[in-house]
């Protein structure tokens, strides 16, 4: 299952115990990603975008002169495309570095994980396993996102130049140099 263990009331993933899930609708699913990922959850705002982005990035947000660039879930997990609105919302994902956003269609909000059981997942559902489980809870089915397994690593190089470029644009705004 992807290294996620079946428990009564308990989900661990590697190491770390789930203790709540940020759970969120894309093209009418549900997914949750681990709340501890998530640094915090921004409504839909004007994104820039710069010329030759990678096409699963909808734009760069300026938060509080940090360039972070957004990316479509919908287009990494291979989905058709989702209509993004007013009720969408970016979650600002803990990288360890420079932030990166998480374009989703809505938030539903944090649930508890112990609110769900965890339910078999065939791998081949899964790219390079970045859906870690399926979960059956309260709100039905949800698919559990890794958000380490998200992104390939050549993709995470690119997009690390990409979001470079993009801050050194910001901070010569800031400066007012040509």
């Amino acid at each position: 299952m992807n290294g996620v263990f079946e428990g009564k009331q308990l989900l661990v993933v590697g190491a770390d115990e789930l203790h709540s899930l940020v759970i969120f609708r894309m093209g009418g699913q549900a997914f949750a990603i681990a709340v501890e990922a998530v640094s915090e959850v921004v409504p839909f705002a004007w994104l820039s975008k710069p010329p030759r982005m990678p096409a699963f990035v909808q734009g760069i947000l300026n938060l509080g002169g940090a360039a972070v660039p957004v990316l479509r879930l919908d287009r990494l997990l291979g989905m058709p495309s989702v209509t993004i609105g007013l009720d969408s919302s970016i979650l600002i994902m803990k990288t360890g570095g420079a932030p990166l956003g998480l374009l989703v269609e809505h938030v539903d909000g944090v649930v508890p994980a112990a609110d769900f059981q965890v339910m078999a997942l065939d791998d081949r559902q899964s790219f390079q396993g970045c859906l870690a489980a399926q979960l059956d809870g309260p709100l039905g089915c949800v698919h559990l996102v890794s958000w380490e397994k998200i992104l390939l690593e050549e993709e995470r190089q690119r997009l690390g130049d990409f979001q470079r470029r993009a801050q050194e644009r910001l901070a010569e705004l800031a400066d007012g140099d040509p």
